[in-house]
């Protein structure tokens, strides 16, 4: 008795008509994966102005990036009409890592250098949403907004065993951008969501880059 009433509740929820919603509030969740688009060769210039600046020059160097990780976000919408909607979300665009070392000289001596500069960035979003339905149930959309960002930067520099460290903080308020597809049945939304979020960072402390965001979403419907 009990595998036949869950067999009809499958059936039921099998022939539950997929519409998307025309108008309303809705909440979210996403995960995915972030990369960063860091120029190491721009990382590599300044390393190699600071040690000029100090006297001295490379012998030998090599340098390395980690650009991406899990990136997360949760955010609250409301869909003005069927092709409209605004979203304001917290996103976690995650940390980039950059290491570089060196055998440095000043013409008579060498010391070994070690470099390694991390920052992240973290804050909110606000979006609007042109939707184009492709069925009662599909959608495709793209996404026009501003971040937020909370950046945060610290360097760690070594010579030789003998290191010194520093970190800076700064805010910044950048162009956002994304395309998607949605899939509806009854009141949940799965979405595949790109976004790309331009200049993230302080040109002056922390340093820009491109933050490129995909992720899968599920959306519950008011």
């Amino acid at each position: 008795m009990r595998r036949m009433f869950a067999l009809a509740g499958l059936a039921v929820l099998a022939t539950t008509p997929a519409v998307a919603a025309e108008r309303g509030f809705y909440v979210g969740f996403d995960a995915g994966q972030y990369s960063y688009d860091l120029d190491e060769g721009g990382l590599n210039g300044s390393i190699e102005g600071l040690v000029e600046d100090a006297g001295l020059s490379i012998v030998d160097g090599s340098s390395e990036t980690s650009e991406d990780g899990f990136t997360y976000g949760i955010f609250v919408g409301y869909q003005v009409f069927r092709f409209l909607a605004v979203e304001a979300a917290y996103v976690d665009l995650g940390d980039a890592e950059y290491k570089s070392r060196a055998v440095v000289t000043d013409g008579l001596n060498t010391a070994d250098l070690s470099a390694q500069v991390t920052a992240e960035s973290s804050g909110p979003t606000l979006s609007v949403l042109g939707i184009l339905p492709i069925g009662p149930a599909w959608e495709v959309y793209a996404r026009a907004g501003v971040y937020f960002g909370s950046d945060d930067v610290s360097a760690q520099v070594a010579v030789d065993g003998v290191s010194d460290a520093f970190s800076d903080s700064s805010s910044s308020e950048e162009l956002l951008w994304g395309v998607g597809v949605g899939y509806t049945q009854a009141q949940w939304t799965l979405r595949l969501d790109y976004q790309q979020f331009t200049d993230v960072g302080d040109e002056d402390a922390t340093g820009e880059a491109d933050v490129d965001r995909i992720a899968l979403a599920a959306i519950f419907r008011f």
